[in-house]
């Protein structure tokens, strides 16, 4: 008897264990393959089961271990069929967590305070193909999550998900031609839409896309960004590394800026009444004087200038053997761009500048140190809660006269550690490329980048401005193509441009492009993991517990 209850037990174990592998490599219940063993596992089980209850019956059973073992085995089988109807659950349910580092992370501060912002209502349609390709599925999925998450600063958004074979209509009723197999993002508001196609092998609603679509879909203008051209300054239309600046210009697209270039025709020289900002870009021939009459008269009007200029450049001379923008700069607002190059002998890269909140390398007891975070200015809105390194490579001083011009009012945005110096021997410097700190060289910190405003009659400006608004910075690589993308440089030059537009709800810190690309299996791998996880785990566990079990009867 206790020879066929064993082998019974045994049989139930094996066709139970049988059944439940091939469940987890067909996820059907209902199949010969699942039904038969688990059949057989069960009536085995069940004679098993009469085989102990026999045996209990039996006189004196209940003071051996028949019962104890027969608990023991009915708590196992109680216990894994908890565990198969929890996991039937988690199956067939909705509910799933992205753990990944993507999920997990907050929104950028832009993008929270351009939600808490909305004060009118935002539309976002999402067309999904309902399929169940892996790549879709995880766009839908962590689109969803997505604007969940930003839904929590704001009740403006409101989110409807369609699909583009069956909305057909609705689709052309956008003026959507083309639709994402992956998936299509439609922000609206105010009359106005942007479109965001997923693609990639990524394919999701980046932060950064959606964050911008918002901005132009809520803005009331765009204003014109106009970069001036005709003396080899930086182009907006290269896109080749260091001497372009073409992805500078997409940035500023993205945030509702419309740019062009321009050329000042000396037969007629004025800047367009449409621009709202001007940059001179790395400069490398200075400026005829009738163009700087044409610039003077723009910010004369309220107008808004940036200028970036590198130190080493050999700028050609004016028109009449003198320069013409530097003392310009100097005379109408008081900004003194120095001859010089900030170096430093503390490290391999003397012409690198790293600037950073941290104030560590500076003195506390110098005269205005609470005025700066760091190298950042802690009281311009520009850097007042900047959080981020900015990396600027050959830099100029830029400095704010003692004696402003009347009308003037000025901040050193940006500055140098205490271990840089302004080099004035330049020559010697770029011949040798070494220098050392000389008796008369301005020592650190070193200011290399100013803002200053002028208060303008507001009859004066076409555009109903109060005061004209100048930014010089004395470097322009960290606007090329491969240098804008550092987070800190992206976020510092767009500040300048939302500072210069009065639009000091879009400064804060933006959201960067995260490629966390998913790890899509087939369906056979991921069978397999969770067979390897769950199955294989469970009956490792159990044939130990077997093995242990046969030893202590054999051996005790």
């Amino acid at each position: 008897m206790n020879t066929w209850r064993r082998w019974t037990g045994l049989g139930a174990l094996l066709l139970l264990a049988a059944a439940f592998n091939v469940l987890f490599w067909t996820e059907n219940m209902f199949v010969s393959s699942v039904l038969i063993p688990l059949a057989g596992g069960l009536v085995l089980g069940v004679g098993w089961l009469a085989g102990v209850l026999v045996a209990v019956a039996r006189p004196g059973a209940l003071e051996g271990r028949t019962v104890g073992g027969l608990n023991a085995v009915v708590s196992s089988v109680v216990f894994l069929g908890i565990c198969v109807v929890l996991y039937m659950f988690l199956q067939s349910s909705k509910v799933s967590w992205d753990l990944t580092q993507e999920g997990r992370r907050e929104l950028s501060p832009l993008t929270q305070q351009v939600l808490r912002n909305i004060n009118s209502p935002v539309e976002v349609t999402c067309f999904f193909l309902r399929v169940d390709d892996e790549l879709v599925v995880i766009a839908r999925e962590k689109t969803r999550r997505f604007l969940d998450q930003c839904r929590q600063y704001t009740d403006q958004i409101k989110v409807e998900e369609l699909d583009p074979t069956v909305d057909r209509a609705r689709l052309e009723a956008m003026n959507i031609t083309h639709a994402s197999v992956q998936g299509t993002v439609v922000v609206k508001s105010n009359g106005k839409q942007r479109v965001i196609l997923l693609s990639g092998g990524s394919p999701r609603l980046e932060e950064r896309e959606f964050t911008n679509a918002l901005i132009n879909v809520l803005r009331d203008a765009q204003p014109k960004v106009y970069f001036l051209t005709g003396h080899k300054e930086r182009d907006v239309q290269d896109e080749k590394g260091e001497e372009g600046a073409a992805m500078f210009a997409k940035l500023l697209a993205g945030e509702s800026y419309q740019v062009d270039r321009l050329v000042v025709k000396l037969s007629d020289p004025q800047v367009p009444a449409d621009c709202d900002v001007l940059v001179i870009d790395n400069l490398k021939s200075d400026l005829h004087p009738l163009e700087m009459e044409a610039v003077d008269k723009f910010v004369s009007a309220g107008g808004r200038l940036l200028v970036l200029l590198d130190p080493w450049r050999s700028v050609t001379p004016g028109y009449g053997g003198g320069e013409q923008l530097r003392p310009w700069l100097e005379k109408r607002f008081g900004v003194k761009v120095g001859s010089d190059i900030v170096i430093t002998d503390k490290s391999d890269n003397i012409w690198q500048l790293e600037l950073s909140n941290d104030a560590k390398a500076f003195d506390k007891t110098e005269e205005g140190f609470m005025q700066f975070h760091g190298c950042f200015n802690a009281q311009h809105p520009i850097t007042r809660n900047f959080d981020q390194t900015v990396l600027l490579k050959a830099v100029r001083s830029v400095d704010l006269s003692e004696k402003p011009p009347e009308g003037v009012a000025g901040a050193n945005l940006l500055r140098s550690t205490p271990d840089f110096w302004a080099e004035t021997d330049t020559e010697k410097l770029l011949t040798t490329g070494k220098a050392r700190l000389n008796e008369g060289e301005r020592k650190g910190p070193i200011p290399v980048a100013v803002a200053v405003t002028q208060k303008v009659p507001v009859i004066g400006s076409p555009k109903g401005r109060t005061d004209t608004r100048v930014v010089v910075v004395g470097d322009s690589d960290f606007t090329s193509n491969t240098q804008v993308v550092v987070p800190g440089n992206l976020n510092f030059v767009m500040n300048v441009f939302a500072w210069m537009n009065e639009s000091e709800d879009l400064i804060a810190i933006r959201p960067t492009g995260h490629e966390a690309r998913p790890l899509v299996l087939s369906d056979e791998q991921r069978r397999t993991a969770a067979w390897v996880g769950v199955m294989l785990m469970l009956q490792i566990v159990v044939a130990c517990g077997a093995v242990v079990f046969l030893l202590r009867r054999k051996y005790q």
